[in-house]
C-alpha cells in the first residue's frame, strides 16, 4: 500500500511556527515505474525523486544509502517498497530534520526531533552521519539560522572527524556555495562561520582570511537589516571581501578564493575590481575631477554603469562596516547626475577623426560634461 509522507524542514517550521513553503514528501511502498503510471514526472539522477503532476512538488521514493566512497557524491542508494519510513528518516542529517507528518496530520517522530526542538538542540541523527561532508557546512548553517540553539556535545566531535578525514576538501564549490546563499539572507551568516572556525573547516573553505579580526564588526553588520540593501550575489561578493579585508586594503586572495568557490563571472569581476581599487574607491569623492573620471572610464562606466554602482554601493558596505567615515553616497549622486545629463545630451562628434583620435575627442567631451555635473 502506497503511503506518503510530509518530511523536512517544512515539518520542522511548522512544529517551530515558521511559515514555509518548500514542501517535500517521502513516498513509501511505491515503484519508480508505479510513481509514472500515476503521472509523477521523474527528476532524480541519483534516486528516485518525482515531481507531482499538479502541484509540481517532490515526491521522492523510501530509501537508504551506503557509503562506498569519498565526498558527497560517495554514496550508493537503495529504493525498494520495502524501504520503512524510519529507515528513510535514519538516513537524514540531523533530528529536527528527520521528522514526518502523515496525511491526518500525526507526527511520526521515530529520532526524537520534536525533544530536540523544544530543547533547543542540534544533534545527528546516526553515526552515519559522518559519511556526508556536506553536513558541517548544514549544521552550521542551522545553528546560524536558529541562534538560541546549541549543537549537542556529542555532534561536535563528529564535525571534527569529519574535518580530520579530509573529507572536507571533496566538496563540489557549487554546493558550498549553495550553503551559504541559503545562510545569508535569513541569519547572522558570522555565526555560521563560527562553527566552521571552530571545527577547523574554514581555513579549508575560505584558505588564508582574516576571519578572527574582522568576525566581531562583521557580527554586528551581518545580523542589522543594512545587509537587505544588497541583493543576494552582492552579499557574497561583501563577505569575500571582508573575509579578506586588512587594515592596509582587500587582500588578492579574495579573488583566488571567488576562483576556487567558481563564483559567476560577474562576481568574479567584480571582487577583483573592488580589492585592486579599493584605496581609490574609499577615497574618490575627495579626488580631483580628472581622477575621478579616469577611473569611471577605467571601470567601463559608458558601457557597463551597473559595474560602478555595484563597486560603490559594495565599498560603502565595507566602509561601514570597518566604521570608516566616508562621502561615497554624494559620489554615487554626482554619477548619476552625470549619467543622466550624458543621456540627454547630444555628443557632436567630428566624423572626420578616426581610431584613437575620434576616441580621444569622445573623451575630452565627456569629460567637460563631468566637469560640469554638481
Amino acid at each position: 500500500m502506497i503511503k506518503k509522507y510530509l518530511v523536512g524542514g517544512a515539518v520542522r517550521d511548522q512544529i517551530m511556527g515558521i511559515p514555509t513553503s518548500d514542501f517535500d514528501y517521502v513516498v513509501v511502498g511505491s515503484t519508480p515505474d508505479e510513481m509514472i503510471k500515476l503521472g509523477y514526472k521523474p527528476i532524480g539522477k541519483d534516486f528516485p525523486v518525482f515531481l507531482h503532476p499538479e502541484t509540481h512538488e517532490e515526491y521522492a521514493l523510501a530509501r537508504t544509502e551506503k557509503k562506498i566512497s569519498k565526498g558527497y557524491h560517495g554514496f550508493e542508494f537503495y529504493a525498494s517498497p520495502d524501504i520503512t519510513l524510519e529507515e528513510d528518516l535514519g538516513r537524514r542529517d540531523i533530528t529536527i530534520n528527520a521528522i514526518a507528518q502523515d496525511d491526518s496530520g500525526q507526527f511520526i517522530d521515530p529520532y526524537c526531533g520534536i525533544d530536540d526542538i523544544k530543547n533547543k538542540i542540534i544533534r545527528h541523527v546516526s553515526e552515519a552521519f559522518t559519511e556526508d561532508p556536506l553536513r558541517v557546512i548544514r549544521v552550521a548553517r542551522f545553528k546560524a539560522k536558529f541562534p538560541d540553539f546549541i549543537i549537542h556535545q556529542s555532534t561536535f566531535p563528529l564535525l571534527e572527524k569529519i574535518v580530520m578525514n579530509n573529507e572536507i576538501q571533496t566538496l563540489s564549490a557549487e554546493r558550498i556555495v549553495e550553503e551559504i546563499r541559503k545562510a545569508l539572507p535569513n541569519s547572522n551568516i558570522i555565526t555560521m562561520l563560527e562553527v566552521l572556525e571552530e571545527c577547523r573547516a574554514l581555513n579549508l573553505i575560505f584558505p588564508n582570511s582574516n576571519f578572527v579580526e574582522i568576525r566581531q564588526d562583521a557580527s554586528e553588520f551581518f545580523g542589522s537589516p543594512k545587509l537587505s540593501e544588497l541583493h543576494l550575489d552582492d552579499q557574497v561578493i561583501l563577505l569575500l571581501l571582508i573575509l579578506y579585508s586588512f587594515k592596509q586594503g582587500i587582500s588578492k586572495e579574495a579573488g583566488v578564493c571567488a576562483k576556487k568557490l567558481k563564483l559567476s563571472s560577474r562576481n568574479k569581476n567584480l571582487i577583483n575590481l573592488i580589492s585592486q581599487h579599493f584605496l581609490t574607491l574609499s577615497e574618490i569623492e575627495s579626488a580631483g575631477q580628472k581622477e575621478q573620471f579616469d577611473f569611471v572610464s577605467c571601470v567601463d562606466f559608458f558601457r557597463r554603469p551597473n559595474v560602478l554602482y555595484s563597486c560603490l554601493l559594495i565599498t560603502q558596505h565595507i566602509l561601514d562596516l570597518k566604521k570608516q567615515k566616508h562621502t561615497l553616497g554624494g559620489f554615487v549622486s554626482k554619477i548619476k547626475a552625470f549619467e543622466q545629463t550624458l543621456a540627454e545630451s547630444k555628443l557632436e562628434v567630428n566624423l572626420d577623426l578616426k581610431g584613437k583620435e575620434l576616441g580621444s575627442d569622445i573623451k575630452s567631451k565627456r569629460f567637460k560634461i563631468f566637469q560640469q555635473t554638481n
